[in-house]
């Protein structure tokens, strides 16, 4: 009991780092997302704010091109006596009405404003030059007859007066020109340049006027979301810090104990603590079980070759390799012969003399294993082109060893049937190493017969 509870009060708890951790960076997060947001936002009304400045500029503009496009129309037909300058004129002054939209859009954003109260100025202005316009081409049409091929509009209804119409064509046509080139047709024009120039002034010194406003308050944001951000990063900081020394190099040392199959120090947090007093006491036990186990598990108690379970997993590794492998089957010819003449222990020391010659013949990055009574199989890796000759002459040396024996052991034949892969091993290998089994015996056995050969060239 005195053990447990000394236990339980030392090293501080995961759980409890985890909480604090997770209510400051959330707390800090928190106040980076609010700082974003509303930095977003502001750049969201700033480019509002933009779009609108280019909009109203745009109309501005438009404005006085429509208010020139008049005038150039009717001063053209002054001089010209063109019908389609009439016609231009009243396409944009009663249809396309460029300076009625230029308000109208003004007024969405701005009504009320110095732009809009300027812009309307300048269209009352306009307003005053067009009765000027309208009377000058009356004054024309009155000197031409009224000619059917001239577009009558406003003009219409205008009524010159008794002066006007008592004057010659010729006259008549003169004052049409000069009233549209006079004094006061031209300070008219000056009046409306002036007021459309004074809509465009103010409304850039409002957009600019708001962006400063909004430059201070994203600064602002700016900066205190700077600060959330340094403090998280110190937070994390400090809290990798703590993670490192209580749970990562206690967990790392123990990783590192594991894998030198040795005991854990008890260090760091609570937990790992705990960890590390439960594997020591279990680890004694489990590598001499381990040991005991995995010797019986994986090899032949006679030959001391790996046996069929083994060799069963190896084959599960190479299924997800794509190296090229070969796949042996090696059967003992006539063994139940010997069996029966000599004895089971006779057989016996065939099969250890066979499984030390296997072992002898192919390399240490070969697996052999004894798979029955009097069959073998190997797994060849890592060959290169020469291997269909390499495993014929193994095979062969082997067959010239147990034939001219030097011991007191029987004379004994390999027949050894072979499948090749290039990508790994694959269930019908098997199939094929049979079928090239069945053909040695099939020929007159004491041989090695090749099912496929098709090794990739290893570099």
């Amino acid at each position: 009991m005195s053990n447990q509870k000394k236990n339980k009060t030392k090293g501080i708890k995961i759980k409890l780092i985890n909480w604090i951790s997770t209510l400051i960076v959330c707390a800090l997060s928190f106040f980076v997302f609010r700082g974003i947001v509303s930095v977003k936002q502001e750049y969201n009304k700033m480019f509002l704010e933009m779009n609108d400045y280019s909009e109203c500029d745009k109309a501005i503009n438009e404005f006085r091109d429509a208010e020139e496009y008049l005038t150039n129309q009717m001063r053209l037909f002054a001089v010209t006596q063109d019908p389609q300058s009439i016609t231009n004129y009243y396409y944009e002054y009663s249809t396309l009405q460029r300076r009625e939209t230029a308000l109208e859009i003004l007024e969405l954003t701005h009504v009320g404003d110095e732009p809009d109260t300027c812009l309307k100025m300048a269209l009352r202005e306009s307003e005053y030059i067009r009765e000027i316009e309208l009377y000058s081409q009356k004054l024309i049409v009155e000197a031409l007859g009224n000619p059917e091929t001239i577009k009558k509009d406003k003009y219409y209804f205008i009524t010159l007066t008794p002066e006007d119409q008592a004057l010659s064509n010729e006259k008549k046509i003169d004052k049409a020109r000069n009233m549209l080139f006079d004094s006061v047709y031209l300070a008219s024009k000056d009046r409306i340049v002036k007021f459309s120039s004074d809509a465009l002034n103010s409304l850039i010194n409002k957009t600019i006027s708001n962006q400063y406003k909004q430059d201070a308050l994203i600064s602002n944001l700016y900066r205190n979301s700077l600060i959330a951000v340094i403090l998280l990063v110190f937070a994390s900081l400090a809290f990798y810090l703590m993670l490192h020394f209580l749970i990562l190099r206690p967990l790392y040392k123990h990783i590192k104990s594991i894998e030198n199959s040795g005991k854990m120090k008890v260090i760091g947090s609570f937990e790992t603590r705990c960890i590390a007093k439960t594997y020591n006491s279990l680890i004694e036990k489990n590598e001499i079980k381990a040991s005991i186990l995995r010797h019986k598990a994986e090899h032949d108690f006679l030959t001391g070759l790996i046996n069929r379970q083994a060799l069963d997993q190896i084959k599960n590794i190479f299924k997800e390799s794509q190296e090229a492998i070969a796949y042996l089957i090696i059967d003992i010819d006539l063994f139940k012969h010997v069996n029966d003449t000599y004895g089971h222990a006779i057989g016996d020391e065939v099969l250890k003399k066979i499984g030390h010659l296997l072992l002898e013949q192919f390399r240490t990055t070969d697996y052999v294993a004894r798979i029955g009574g009097d069959e073998f199989a190997v797994i060849m890796t890592k060959f290169g082109d020469s291997a269909q000759s390499v495993i014929q002459k193994k095979i062969a040396d082997m067959n010239n060893i147990l034939q001219n024996i030097q011991d007191d052991l029987p004379s004994v034949s390999l027949s050894v049937g072979v499948a090749f892969s290039d990508c790994g091993y694959v269930d019908l290998l098997e199939t094929q190493a049979d079928e090239a089994l069945y053909r040695v015996k099939k020929g007159g056995r004491c041989n090695c017969s090749f099912y496929t050969y098709n090794p990739k060239e290893k570099k």
